[in-house]
């Protein structure tokens, strides 16, 4: 099956205005935004656009041979790959690039990164960034089930109304993975209004959903035309809370939660390899998690964040990479929580993987008990 570096050698031949942009253009420019930029592309909305090919090869030059620890413990080391690879094409090689922006606010829960694709004079590509490899990033996740909005949500609506004052004329089109697929339809939905008209379309790459009220607002009905979601067959990331119910299901070579890993979907000319709506476990996988979502009250939800991190901080982590090492011992403190948070804990766990996690956890608890009383 073809590959997103299969797909770079059939149409890398073609510039954007000899081949229209299409869904797997939108996802190269999606995982191209987990790369870092801070040296190298101008965050000032009013300075001058830089080259994708003159930004790689500084890149490159500073960082000969970067590393996965780089990109942080989940995203693909095949990004790296790809930022080599894409400068090199005729249909990339003179794209340009400004306003990169990567904020991280602990004291607000925020994680938010976008940059900006100038294809041609007429058309535009806003990318925001999904989850990184920072803690505050997944806190702000979570708490995507409790709060009506979260701050990159409003970062990502101010963004693109930056980016459509500097970019007057031409289409706009917005693009994420994962958590920056959320972020974009977010920003179409909340940009300023004369800006709606401008969106030619909105890709988001198996992110999470949004609270019911959002799938009935009238900015977003008017824009549903518009909005593309890309799932694979056993998506989890991208069933999480309410979604409309035409998402595209592709085809991924990889099996459980890696498919997230949109490196591992199969490719098909300009699109991708589609299967029927009900392929894989998604409605399995639908059922049991926004169940659990469902069965719990906003406060709970938002008590379970709290826990939940309040484990992962003890040890000083600031990011998923940190939780891996050997030295952490965050699993060990989970198990030294006020009774009343970790009941709730145990709950939520209970709710969402069944009783035989439930237990898993008791006998933990009983360990521990007993070798404080020894």
């Amino acid at each position: 099956m073809a590959t997103l570096f299969d797909y770079l050698r059939w149409r890398g031949d073609l510039t954007f205005e000899e081949a229209p942009q299409n869904e797997v253009d939108l996802l190269i420019f999606s995982l191209l935004s987990y790369i870092d930029y801070s040296n190298y592309v101008p965050f000032e909305f009013g300075e001058a656009p830089v080259s994708l090919q003159g930004v790689a090869n500084a890149f490159f030059a500073d960082n000969p041979n970067p590393k996965k620890e780089d990109l942080g413990f989940l995203i693909p080391k095949d990004v790296f790959k790809l930022f080599r690879a894409v400068p090199k094409t005729k249909r990339f090689c003179n794209v340009q690039m400004f306003g990169f922006v990567n904020e991280i606010d602990v004291t607000r829960e925020m994680q938010f990164s976008a940059v900006t694709f100038l294809l041609n004079k007429k058309e535009t590509v806003i990318a925001f960034r999904g989850t990184d490899d920072t803690l505050v990033g997944w806190k702000e996740n979570l708490n995507m089930s409790f709060l009506p909005v979260v701050p990159a949500q409003e970062r990502a609506a101010e963004y693109l109304n930056a980016v459509a004052k500097v970019r007057k004329n031409g289409t706009i089109s917005l693009a994420g993975h994962s958590k920056g697929g959320n972020l974009a339809i977010y920003a179409g939905v909340r940009c300023e209004k004369t800006i709606q008209s401008r969106i030619f379309g909105i890709w988001n790459y198996d992110g999470p959903g949004f609270k019911k009220e959002m799938l009935t607002d009238p900015d977003y009905l008017k824009l549903r035309p518009r909005v593309h979601t890309l799932i694979p067959q056993s998506s989890i990331v991208g069933i999480l809370l309410e979604h409309d119910d035409d998402a595209t299901v592709v085809q991924s070579r990889q099996v459980g939660v890696l498919q997230h890993d949109a490196f591992s979907w199969n490719v098909m000319g300009g699109s991708f390899l589609y299967l029927p709506k009900d392929a894989g476990n998604n409605r399995q996988n639908d059922k049991i998690i926004n169940q659990w979502i469902r069965e719990l009250s906003p406060e709970q939800r938002k008590q379970f964040s709290e826990a939940l991190f309040q484990i992962f901080y003890s040890d000083h982590a600031l990011t998923v990479t940190d939780l891996a090492s050997p030295q952490n011992k965050w699993f060990f403190r989970s198990l030294k929580l006020d009774p009343k948070v970790r009941k709730v804990v145990i709950k939520t766990i209970s709710s969402f993987m069944g009783e035989s996690a439930k237990g898993v956890w008791n006998e933990m608890l009983k360990k521990r008990k007993k070798e404080e009383t020894d």
